[in-house]
């Protein structure tokens, strides 16, 4: 099965959504407070948000068994860092984005999934509508 998984984040919401052929599941969340994870995701900017954004889209569309083990997962990333980052595979300074990475890419190993990354238009990310 393919799916498109779109995401976006602010400082203190993330939403993703994943799209299988017709089929369209929203969702957002609230940044619990920093001090709930030890300060560990501690949020300071948009960009942190957005690996926050994949790393939670992700385990929760397997979670909720809309995408499952072997599927193929086309990432629609709406910021060029964020896209040159998943796509280089290089750690960064960046703690919380390296940690979120490390999850991801374990995840997408264990579940065997197949994952593209596309950039795309910021205006062109339907999950942006849900937290802006």
């Amino acid at each position: 099965m393919e799916h498109k998984l779109f995401l976006d984040g602010t400082k203190t919401k993330i939403s993703w959504i994943v799209q299988t052929g017709n089929q369209i599941t929203k969702e957002f969340r609230v940044h619990p407070p920093a001090y709930n994870s030890g300060y560990k995701l501690d949020v300071k900017n948009e960009e942190q948000s957005k690996f926050i954004a994949l790393h939670a889209g992700i385990y929760w569309s397997v979670g909720v068994y809309t995408i499952k083990d072997g599927d193929t997962v086309n990432v629609m990333c709406d910021s060029k860092k964020m896209y040159d980052i998943l796509s280089s595979k290089h750690k960064i300074s960046d703690q919380i984005i390296n940690d979120k990475i490390h999850f991801i890419n374990l995840f997408i190993k264990q579940r065997k999934l197949v994952v593209n990354y596309h950039l795309i238009d910021s205006d062109k990310n339907p999950a942006s509508v849900l937290i802006r």
